[in-house]
């Protein structure tokens, strides 16, 4: 068997710090704090190997224009990929390149179905190029896709603890039925004989349709923004649903509390029109009641002057007549005792009278004296309460931008992952069109793809044994089952299991299959890229199993003495013993190591 080797992925751009990191020729393990960029390692040799349809992207990587894959052939001569991102084709140089390049390519290549893709040139350096799987279930069959055993040996973030079987490379039965023939092409080292169409006119036909489908599939592939696959996208769109409805709940209470604030400060904006209007209505009268007075006022003093002069001039006395001096008893009928009497007491009536009206009239006054400056101070009041009713708006309504912004921007996200999930299950749609294309004239249905019991019981016991050493608790009788495709342990499904362990039984899966065809010499990419397979170290989510700490020392300790180069992304840090002797890189802003793939651009510059 033929085995490829990498070297080192690099992102470089011009004007640039050059990112890059280096594999070692056995075990490499990749470490560190969370958002450094080690799960954007695997993505990118995924993606230079032409699994992943989208590029890889994080914030750091912006402005970066060329991705270079190192690889070693089999023959120990250095080959180095690079790719634009975004783009679709792939620059080959027989030569090991690690910084920005514009020399002249060996060769340009398709990163994706073509007649000169990168998957027919490496596969032609594996001697697997003229390889044949099945397809489907009637025994249609196609020439073998470098992603069809990448996937084997590249184990992704998004897929390790993935709940379909480790062997397939999506869901669907015709993705059952090729994984299933890759498996016995990696553990038998047979491919399926091809089934050839009857005629060459039904083989253009076929061409053709096959050639739209795979146009229509890359179409639909760039518009997808999200990268993962459809089970990533779902666990994504679930915490998405969680996270808006969370928003929505922060959102609605503060709406609530913000339309509470506003009718308060309208009913204070009622309640002070109101006491303005009969402040109003009372300063109009006290303005009123205040001429009154003043007319009482006014005649209580001619009043005054009346009596006053009237006493000076004895017209309210009795006695001689002021006028003829005639003495009482010689008065006539016109000097009558009570003629000068009546004037003084109507004066005196009328005195009375303006002063009782008067007293009342001040009592009045008093009382709506009383009554304004109540009323003065009930409005300074409410003004007050709206001058902190309209704080409590603007306090709320800054509360509620940033959650407004929030909640839209995860609708956006939704709405993204929504589409994106459209898309795969059309391109899904689409893979199994295509499929069945290349199957519509196969004579006649085929015998299902058969591996050997010897062989499925020797590749079992190796499975076994790595996850005793390992020292996984809880998985006894572990197997693959050839019929389902599902790898059992302790008695269960790895389906059914958590995340942690579903994640280390991919592993283990992965592990043995590796090991298995480097002793005996199957078909094989030649190393292995694992991402987080230690993922009960990491995050868990809820339900998920926790696998014992000692697991972790004795996964490391185990990878010292494998026989294909390994390549290991973990958050956990391995034990000193197996730090001495891999080649261990440190990512992180404390201990020893690097800030993270990509260096400080600002701290470069300097």
């Amino acid at each position: 068997m033929a085995d490829l080797s990498l070297t080192h992925l690099t992102w470089a751009g011009s004007a640039l710090p050059t990112a890059q990191v280096t594999f070692g020729p056995e075990l490499t393990i990749i470490c560190g704090n969370s958002n450094t960029g080690k799960t954007f390692i695997v993505n990118s040799i995924d993606y230079m190997l032409g699994g992943r349809r989208k590029t890889p992207s994080i914030t750091r990587a912006a402005g970066y224009g060329q991705i270079l894959l190192g690889l070693k052939l089999p023959d120990g001569s250095p080959l180095t990929l690079v790719r634009k991102p975004g783009s679709n084709h792939i620059h080959v140089h027989q030569a090991d390149l690690r910084n920005l390049t514009h020399a002249t390519p060996d060769a340009v290549v398709s990163a994706r179905r073509a007649k000169h893709d990168i998957s027919k040139y490496l596969l032609e350096v594996l001697g697997l190029d003229a390889t044949y799987i099945r397809t489907n279930e009637q025994g249609s069959t196609a020439l073998l896709q470098l992603q069809d055993i990448a996937h084997l040996a590249v184990v992704t973030d998004g897929r390790i603890d993935d709940e379909t079987p480790p062997f397939q490379r999506g869901r669907g039965q015709s993705s059952r039925t090729a994984g299933r023939s890759v498996m016995r092409l990696s553990l038998t080292g047979d491919d399926e004989p091809p089934a050839n169409l009857s005629n060459a006119a039904q083989r253009r036909v076929q061409r053709g349709k096959i050639t739209l489908i795979d146009q229509l599939v890359v179409d639909l592939a760039n518009k997808i923004s999200t990268p993962g696959n459809a089970e990533a996208l779902r666990r994504l769109l679930t915490r998405l649903d969680t996270s808006v409805r969370e928003a929505t709940r922060s959102h609605h209470a503060e709406s609530e509390h913000q339309a509470a604030a506003i009718a308060a400060r309208t009913q204070l904006n009622e309640d002070e029109a109101r006491l303005t209007a009969r402040l109003s209505e009372i300063s109009d009268l006290l303005g009123r009641f205040d001429l009154l007075q003043r007319q009482y006022e006014s005649d209580l003093a001619r009043l005054a002057m009346v009596s006053e002069a009237g006493n000076l001039l004895g017209y309210f006395q009795t006695g001689r007549c002021v006028f003829c001096g005639a003495e009482p008893e010689h008065q006539t009928s016109h000097h009558g005792l009570a003629e000068t009497t009546q004037l003084h007491q109507a004066v005196q009536a009328e005195d009375h009278k303006t002063r009782v009206l008067l007293a009342d009239l001040r009592l009045t006054i008093t009382d709506l004296d009383g009554q304004r400056a109540e009323l003065a101070g009930e409005i300074a009041d409410i003004r007050a309460q709206e001058a902190s009713a309209e704080a409590t708006i603007a306090e709320i309504a800054r509360h509620l931008e940033p959650l407004s912004d929030a909640l839209e921007h995860l609708l956006e996200q939704r709405a993204t992952v929504q589409r994106d999930l459209e898309l795969l299950a059309r391109i899904e749609e689409l893979d199994e069109r295509r499929v069945a294309l290349t199957g519509e004239a196969a004579p006649a249905r085929r015998a299902p793809s058969y591996i050997p019991a010897s062989i499925q019981n020797a590749f079992n016991a190796e499975l076994q044994a790595i996850l005793d050493d390992w020292h996984v608790p809880g998985v006894d009788a572990a197997t693959w089952d050839t019929y389902s495709g599902e790898v059992r342990a302790g008695g269960s499904d790895r389906s059914s299991h958590g995340r942690g362990l579903r994640a280390l039984l991919h592993a283990a899966f992965s592990t043995a299959l590796a090991r298995y065809c480097s002793e005996h010499r199957m078909p094989h990419m030649g190393f292995l890229v694992l991402d987080s397979p230690l993922v009960t170290f990491g995050q868990l989510e809820p339900g998920d199993e926790m696998v014992p700490l000692y697991v972790k020392d004795y996964f490391y300790r185990y990878f010292l003495r494998f026989p294909v180069q390994r390549i290991i992304v973990e958050n956990s840090v391995p034990p000193d013993d197996v730090i001495e002797q891999a080649h261990v890189v440190f990512f992180g802003t404390r201990g020893p190591g690097r800030p993270g793939f990509f260096p400080d651009r600002h701290r470069t510059a300097k």
